[in-house]
């Protein structure tokens, strides 16, 4: 913490002579004094672009004390000497971005023998972790919410933010994610009883967790145990499903819903629904096979989106997933080499070993029901159903723009599209009140642009200064606290 600075000695000596009745003004006038001396950092000059109000404004100044945003206007600042003022004449700024499905604390996805069985773990191993964070906030997320990992390497993490050990955007974290075998380590729970599900919601309760993930291996009964048992402990149910559907869901009172992948059979019109059931296999054609006989105008897909909108179901869209599923044949197209430095080694070595196999002729399909995806996405916005922007990668790079991209495509409005990534992503995580927005009292999470990303969203990649909390870094600056080894 800074020093506070020394009362001058008329001003001791004045308050010394207040009748005792009245000493509890004294806190005010220090306080008072306190002000007079330079305090914070003034940035200035740039021009901000307000999502929520849809506008951009010209010369805008911003007074940064204490992790605070104590001060925002426009024109010549009048207050008192900054401790130190910074021109941002020509650049753009932002809220700190927001990354509602990001796998800050995950390692590696591998496969171990244990007890002569294949188990599915996803360790989490700190240097990679920091890894993870530095990347993030390097490209301009100062928030993620992080669906799943182990408890312990998510207390850990937030433990290395707060004291400034690591350089990473704020978390808020899912624990143990809840699924069945072949899936185990510490990134993984299964709870077998009534007692147990409730148990683990505890656990992850007191070790700091927000959210309770569950996840596509649970069947019905065992969805709405996790819900309860996340409700009792205090924590948000979300959920990545595939046989129960989103309506089931949302009527079992789910929270939250991951990826744009709502491939259960019970949202196809009966005809569909028997031709899908009929082909579905263990392959990964389902993952645009649903696409192709999904009825969006139907009575069925009419009755999810209006569930979802009515019970305020937050989905994280993550459409990326679905466009790097559908590309696993041509990578480079949605993920080209100069944005491979940016994932950990490890992690893309992990991430390549598990995509999806499927022929030529299953990519071309697969790449045929991308603009229904889009239109997915595009309908849940309209809908009013919360959506969350997230990458499903370790935390922004080069994927977040791109994800925004991908739902500008879709049809939802640049401004609006801006609004995903900040006010209403922090309005749907509950941190509203404190971040998403650049205003007087907000926590001073802002980034700053070299080129306006209205014109161009690719121009969130122009980055110049980040502020998180107030501390403010560079990408070079930050991108140098981890080691960034060339990806193939």
């Amino acid at each position: 913490m800074k020093a506070k600075m020394r009362q001058p000695v008329a001003e001791v000596q004045r308050w010394m002579a207040i009748p005792l009745f009245c000493a509890f003004l004294v806190g005010c006038a220090s306080n008072a004094t306190r002000s007079l001396a330079p305090t914070g950092v003034l940035y200035h000059g740039f021009a901000l672009l307000d999502p929520t109000a849809e506008r951009v404004v010209d010369n805008v100044y911003i007074l940064v004390a204490h992790g605070k945003i104590a001060a925002v206007g426009t024109g010549e600042w009048k207050g008192r000497a900054p401790q130190r003022a910074v021109d941002m004449t020509g650049h753009y700024a932002l809220p700190g971005l927001i990354d509602g499905h990001a796998h800050i604390t995950s390692g590696p996805h591998s496969i171990e023998v244990i007890d002569g069985a294949n188990v599915i773990i996803i360790p989490s191993v700190d240097a990679i972790t920091r890894h993870n964070a530095a990347v993030a906030l390097a490209f301009g997320v100062t928030t993620v919410r992080n669906p799943g990992g182990d408890p312990a390497a998510n207390a850990r993490y937030d433990a290395q933010i707060r004291s400034g050990a690591w350089r990473g955007p704020e978390a808020l974290h899912a624990g143990s994610v809840i699924q069945p075998p072949p899936f185990g380590g510490g990134a993984f729970a299964y709870p077998r009883s009534e007692a147990a599900w409730d148990a683990e919601a505890r656990r992850q309760a007191e070790m700091g967790m927000r959210y309770f993930k569950l996840y596509s291996g649970l069947d019905a009964d065992e969805l709405n145990l996790g819900i309860q048992a996340a409700h009792r402990n205090g924590l948000k149910a979300i959920a990545h499903l595939d046989a129960i559907s989103w309506t089931q869901a949302a009527r079992l009172g789910i929270d939250g819903l991951e990826h744009t992948l709502p491939t259960s059979a019970a949202l196809l019109e009966p005809e569909q629904r028997a031709t899908y059931l009929a082909e579905r296999g263990a392959d990964a054609r389902y993952l645009f096979r649903w696409f192709e006989l999904a009825d969006f105008d139907g009575q069925l897909i009419q009755e999810m989106l209006a569930e979802l909108a009515q019970r305020g179901v937050v989905v994280s869209t993550t459409l990326g997933v679905n466009e790097l599923a559908y590309n696993s044949d041509r990578l480079d197209s949605v993920l080209p080499a100069e944005d491979r430095m940016y994932v950990h080694p490890a992690n893309l070595e992990a991430l390549l070993s598990f995509l999806p196999r499927m022929t030529e002729q299953d990519h071309r399909q697969a790449r045929a029901v991308m603009p229904k995806v889009l239109e997915l996405a595009r309908r849940l916005y309209v809908a009013g159903v919360p959506i969350l922007v997230g990458t499903d990668g370790n935390g922004g790079g080069p994927a977040y723009s791109r994800e925004l991209e991908l739902h500008r495509r879709a049809g939802i409005s640049q401004w609006a599209v801006l609004r995903l990534a900040t006010s209403d992503a922090a309005e749907a995580l509950g941190i509203g009140s404190r971040t998403g927005r650049i205003e007087r009292g907000m926590e001073a999470d802002v980034v700053f642009f070299g080129s306006n990303p209205l014109d161009d969203l690719g121009g969130l990649r122009n980055l110049t200064l980040i502020l998180s909390d107030g501390e403010s870094g560079t990408p070079k600056e930050i991108l140098g606290t981890v080691d960034l080894a060339p990806s193939r």
